[in-house]
């Protein structure tokens, strides 16, 4: 979990670790995980730290 001085709110990054031969089962891993602490999918970004930052300081 981290916060971002420059940006609003707390972000969580949630990993998994899975066989290449099973890499279709990490996503639904993630998204268990994000379910069981009551984060919706709508609340989910694969945008990087430093280009939300970047973007911001843009504004």
């Amino acid at each position: 979990m981290v916060t971002v001085p420059e940006l609003e709110g707390t972000f969580i990054e949630v990993e998994t670790l899975v066989e290449e031969a099973d890499l279709s089962e990490g996503p639904a891993a993630v998204r268990g995980v994000l379910a069981e602490l009551n984060i919706s999918e709508d609340a989910f970004t694969t945008e990087q730290y430093t280009d939300a930052v970047i973007a911001h300081r843009s504004a």
